[in-house]
C-alpha cells in the first residue's frame, strides 16, 4: 500500500510545480510543429570525465563547448549507480525501487567482499524484475503516440529480448546496433557480433559507425519531428582506443608526476578506487566519443534542424573507478568512489540540455536533479501533457530555464532516492540512500551503519555527521524507511551465520 505522506507529498510537488509554470499542454496530435528530440546516453559517464568539470588529462573540447552554450546541471544524479535500472527510470520515469530493476540484468546474487576473512553479512537477491515491463507506458511509446518518428539506436540492457521484445515492443519504430547487455566492445567484429553493422570492416569504430547511422537518421526528409534515443556503448568495458590516440595519452601520462598509491581502498568498498585520471586507452576512447558528440551537433546545424532540436546529452550511472576486472578504470576524485557505490562518484554524471529558445550561453545550475525527471521534462519541452500516473518520480526541469527562486526551492526540497541492496564485483555493498537539499543519508546493510553527510561543505563525503546530528539523521532515515516500505522495494536482512 502507498505510504499516504510520501505520496501526497510527491503529488502536491507536482501540483505546485504546474501551478507556477503554467504550461501550454497541447491537447491533439498533431505534430508537425513540434520540435525534434535527441536524447544521448552514455555508459559509465564520471562526473569528471570532461574538461569543464575539471578533467585535466582527458580532453574533451566538444562537450566543454557544448557546457559553454547549453544548460548544465551540475548536481544531476543518477537514481542508481548501475545501468540497467538508470536506463529503466529514464524510459518509465520511476526509480529502481518502485520498477524493480535494481541490478545490471540478468545480474548477480553473488556476495562479494574483501577476502576470505570477510563474510556477506546480509541477504542480497537478483532484481525483482527480469527486466522493463510491458505495462509500462515508456518515453518512446509517449512520443510515437503523438505522431513523432521514434529510433533507439545502441545499448539496451533492459531485459533480453525473450523478456522483453527490445525497443520496439516498447514504442520506437526502427533501432540500429541494439546491444542486449554488454557484448560489444570498439572495434569491428565488435566482440563477436558484427552484425550489428552489416557493412563493418576490419578497423572500423563502433562510436564511429553508431554516429553515421544517427546522422543518416536524423537528416533523412520525413514530415513528422523524430525522437533519436542514441545509447553509446562507449565508456563501458572493455575500453579500447584507436592506436594513434592511444600513443599521444601514453605521451601525456609519461609526463605526470609520480604517484606513491594509483588506488585507495574506501573503508566502505572491497576493491581499490583509482586516485588519478592517467590511463592512455580510457582518454584515447573518450576523446573518439567526443569527436562524435562535435559530429552530431554539426550535421543537425549542416541540415538545418538544431535550432528545432531538443538534446539531453548525460550517462547511466557515475564512473567506473575500481580497480577489478576492469583494466582501464576512470577516476572520480574529488567525489567518493564510483560505479556501484551509492557515494557521488557512483551517482553523478555530466548532464546538459540544449533547449532552442531557451537555454542560453552560461547558463548552468547547482539544483540536484535526476534521470526520472527527463520524462516529464521532455514531454512539457513538446508542449505535449504530462502523464502523472506514469512518471511518478520525476519532476519537470522546465522552471530551473527560467531562474525563478521560488521554483528551485521545490527542488531543492524534495528527497532523491537511491536503492542498491546487491553486492558487487566493481567494490559497492547493498546500500540506500536519501538527499534531501544539502544533507545526504547513506544506510550501509552490509555494515549495519548509517552516514550522514553536507554535500555543500563536504561533497567528498569524508565527514560523517552521524554523531553531531543525530536527529538530522534519524529523520532522513525514516523518510527513506517510508519510501522504501511505499514501494514495496527489497530489503536486505541480516543472514543467520
Amino acid at each position: 500500500m502507498i505510504n499516504k505522506t510520501i505520496y501526497f507529498f510527491s503529488k502536491l510537488l507536482l501540483i505546485i510545480t504546474l501551478l507556477l509554470n503554467q504550461p501550454a499542454l497541447a491537447q491533439d496530435n498533431d505534430s508537425s510543429d513540434k520540435p525534434n528530440v535527441l536524447f544521448i546516453l552514455i555508459d559509465d559517464f564520471g562526473w569528471k570525465d570532461v574538461g569543464y568539470n575539471g578533467s585535466s588529462f582527458y580532453e574533451t573540447p566538444e562537450i566543454d563547448h557544448l557546457a559553454s552554450e547549453w544548460m548544465r546541471f551540475n548536481n544531476a544524479y543518477t537514481p542508481s549507480p548501475m545501468c540497467s535500472p538508470t536506463r529503466v527510470s529514464i524510459l518509465t520515469g520511476k526509480n529502481p525501487a518502485r520498477h524493480g530493476v535494481t541490478q545490471w540484468l540478468p545480474g548477480s546474487s553473488k556476495a562479494f567482499t574483501r577476502g576470505r576473512k570477510e563474510h556477506a553479512s546480509v541477504l542480497t537477491p537478483l532484481s525483482k524484475s527480469s527486466g522493463i515491463k510491458g505495462n509500462e507506458i515508456t518515453l518512446g511509446e509517449s512520443l510515437k503516440e503523438i505522431g513523432y518518428d521514434t529510433a533507439f539506436y545502441g545499448k539496451w540492457h533492459m531485459g533480453s529480448f525473450d523478456e522483453t521484445g527490445g525497443p520496439k515492443n516498447h514504442g520506437y519504430d526502427s533501432q540500429m546496433a541494439v546491444i542486449e547487455a554488454n557484448s560489444a566492445s570498439m572495434f569491428y567484429p565488435f566482440r563477436g557480433n558484427p552484425d550489428y553493422f552489416p557493412n563493418a570492416k576490419e578497423g572500423d569504430n563502433f562510436t564511429d559507425l553508431l554516429t553515421e547511422h544517427a546522422i543518416e537518421f536524423m537528416t533523412k526528409d520525413r514530415k513528422q519531428p523524430f525522437y533519436m534515443h542514441l545509447a553509446h556503448f562507449a565508456m563501458h568495458s572493455p575500453i579500447l582506443s584507436k592506436p594513434a590516440l592511444r600513443e599521444k595519452f601514453s605521451k601525456k601520462a609519461q609526463s605526470l608526476p609520480e604517484l606513491k598509491n594509483d588506488a585507495i581502498l574506501d573503508s566502505y568498498g572491497h576493491k581499490a578506487q583509482k586516485v588519478r585520471q592517467d590511463d592512455a586507452d580510457y582518454a584515447g576512447e573518450l576523446a573518439t566519443l567526443d569527436h562524435n558528440i562535435g559530429r552530431l551537433v554539426k550535421a543537425l546545424k549542416a541540415s538545418g534542424q538544431y535550432d528545432n532540436t531538443i538534446i539531453i546529452l548525460t550517462g547511466d550511472n557515475g564512473g567506473m573507478a575500481s580497480l577489478s576486472f576492469q583494466k582501464h578504470p576512470t577516476s572520480n576524485f574529488p567525489l567518493r568512489t564510483g560505479k556501484t557505490f551509492v557515494f557521488d562518484g557512483g551517482l553523478r554524471t555530466p548532464l546538459l540540455i540544449h533547449w532552442p529558445g531557451h537555454s542560453k550561453a552560461g547558463m548552468s545550475s547547482d539544483i540536484p536533479v535526476t534521470s526520472t525527471d527527463f520524462y516529464p521534462t521532455l514531454l512539457e519541452m513538446i508542449g505535449a501533457p504530462l502523464i502523472s500516473s506514469q512518471h511518478l518520480e520525476g519532476l519537470s526541469l522546465v522552471p530551473l530555464f527560467k531562474e525563478q527562486k521560488a521554483k528551485e526551492l521545490i527542488f531543492n526540497q524534495r528527497p532523491l532516492f537511491f536503492h542498491f541492496p546487491h553486492y558487487q564485483a566493481e567494490g559497492g555493498y547493498p546500500a540506500s540512500a536519501i538527499r534531501v537539499g544539502d544533507y545526504k543519508l547513506i544506510r550501509n546493510y552490509h555494515h549495519q551503519t548509517l552516514l550522514l553527510f553536507n554535500l555543500a561543505k563536504d561533497p567528498n563525503e569524508s565527514n560523517n555527521l552521524l554523531d553531531k546530528m543525530p536527529k538530522k539523521a534519524q529523520q532522513l532515515d525514516k523518510q527513506l524507511t517510508n519510501y522504501l516500505t511505499s514501494v514495496g522495494a527489497y530489503i536486505p536482512v541480516l543472514k543467520k551465520m
